[in-house]
């Protein structure tokens, strides 16, 4: 991985506080990295007994890899992340490609960030030992079923009560901090309708096939799109080169 040109630049706080930091998922550990590295206290409490994310693979951009190498992240993902040349969009019935974005060299020359691809589990990997070199403390097993604005304060389900001076509530759409900030008679949120399945395939069972071993020649992304027809919608197949 090539070194982004983007240095730290962490702003140290003039008054250091002592924040919780309610889940441990991906926003969650970015969230205390970033409060951590301005010089704050701050004390992660996560539901799940053992930390361990799902998912398949998932894109960082420019936008987002320039953010994480001001938060020092960059030797932690080292291991993990592939920059793709190229994407790929295809028709699906044919492979034939009808549209390319050239990701390398093109988005650090832009951009001044690299365009990575990674597992969404080392990504969460990476995130962790960075909030724990970072001196943040994670609490597991220990779920939150009460915020307290005026605190503020969080109680835990084994009857705890804790106290911060700032409370961040990053345990999902299903957090109990939704009732805090939404307004009376707020419209609950509906299902779109729309689902996303997603895979991951062993590297040497796609090489040894001659109908896919050539998607391994290069780091790239590939799209295969369909025309919705008979009412169905398009699908959009990915098929990511990780290692």
């Amino acid at each position: 991985m090539k070194e982004t040109p983007v240095k730290s630049r962490n702003i140290k706080s003039q008054l250091a506080l002592s924040i919780v930091v309610v889940g441990a998922g991906l926003g969650g550990l970015a969230t205390a990295i970033a409060l951590a590295s301005s010089g704050h206290s701050v004390t992660v409490y996560e539901q799940a007994a053992k930390l361990g994310e799902v998912g398949a693979g998932i894109q960082i951009p420019s936008n987002s890899t320039r953010l994480l190498s001001r938060l020092g992240l960059d030797p932690y993902l080292e291991k993990y992340v592939t920059e793709p040349e190229v994407i790929s969009f295809r028709r699906w019935e044919s492979g034939d490609v009808i549209g390319l974005t050239r990701l390398m060299p093109d988005f650090r020359n832009v951009f001044d960030a690299p365009y990575y691809v990674i597992h969404r589990a080392d990504f969460h990997t990476a995130l962790h030992r960075r909030a724990l070199d970072l001196g943040v403390t994670i609490k597991l097993a220990s779920r939150v079923t009460e915020y307290n604005p005026q605190g503020p304060s969080i109680l835990l389900e084994n009857g705890t009560a804790v106290s911060a001076d700032l409370i961040v509530a990053a345990d999902g759409v299903k957090s109990v901090a939704r009732k805090m900030v939404e307004e009376p008679g707020q419209k609950a949120l509906e299902q779109t309708g729309f689902a996303a399945y997603r895979a991951t395939v062993d590297v040497a069972k796609m090489k040894s096939d001659p109908e896919i071993s050539w998607l391994l020649e290069r780091p790239s992304l590939n799209i295969w799109y369909q025309a919705p027809s008979s009412g169905h919608p398009g699908s959009i197949p990915m098929i990511s080169k990780l290692y």
